[in-house]
């Protein structure tokens, strides 16, 4: 568990990268503990709309076993929701889903927290139209899980390129004491020679992990 300065906040669950309908059934058991938390953080690519759409997740039976424990997490406690790469209107495909208003935001900043989902910082997702590449070549497009363990020495190079790109973004931000990420399905947490932290909350796919955050200390946490 790592200390983090100027963090002193109640209890947060920060996660991302569920894909729903694709998300492991584990989702269910961390979303009950989640539902003991005062502010759980839904950091992007909560569900998966470049490989289904939304009438698919509704009327997928995994989809809706999946949504059901999102919408007790939304009734228990309070919720923010941020738009990822596979979710860029979030809020509007979740108001869909669920039969109320959700809304979501691009990023998410929480005293001298910021929680982004991270594709802002992937060059692939950076530098060209997304939206337009998922169409042309969606197989090259996936979630990371499909191709990482058949190129992950490839996928670590283009982790670190995030990773950087994430640290620069923190010293170009002194204000900011953590910056929460995903994106990556990697769980882990990197410290800066500034005193500053990145935690990339992993994934419900294949860590089945998230970041809880607690009177200043973060650590990740798996099922």
């Amino acid at each position: 568990m790592e200390q983090f300065k100027g963090v002193k906040m109640k209890k947060i669950i920060a996660c991302s990268d569920l894909h729903i309908p694709y998300t492991s059934r584990h989702f269910i058991a961390f979303a009950n503990y989640a539902c003991e938390a005062d502010i759980v953080v839904f950091n992007g690519d909560i569900l998966d709309l470049v490989r289904c759409s939304v009438e698919e997740i509704k009327n997928s039976k995994t989809g809706r076993e999946l949504l059901d424990a999102l919408k007790k997490v939304i009734l228990k406690t309070k919720t923010v929701f941020i738009d990822g790469n596979h979710d860029p209107e979030l809020g509007k495909s979740l108001t869909e889903l669920l039969g109320f208003e959700v809304e979501s935001v691009p990023s998410y900043r929480l005293g001298r927290m910021s929680f982004i989902h991270g594709h802002q910082l992937d060059p692939v997702c950076k530098y060209w139209n997304w939206k337009l590449l998922t169409k042309v070549a969606p197989f090259f497009f996936r979630p990371p899980s499909g191709w990482k363990k058949r190129n992950r020495e490839k996928w670590k190079k283009k982790i670190g390129l995030i990773y950087t790109n994430a640290f620069t973004l923190l010293e170009e931000n002194p204000w900011c004491t953590l910056l929460v990420i995903g994106h990556t399905h990697y769980p882990s947490l990197h410290k800066l020679e500034t005193e500053q932290w990145v935690a990339d909350c992993g994934d419900m796919l294949d860590s089945i992990s998230g970041l809880e955050i607690k009177n200043g200390k973060a650590k990740i946490i798996t099922l």
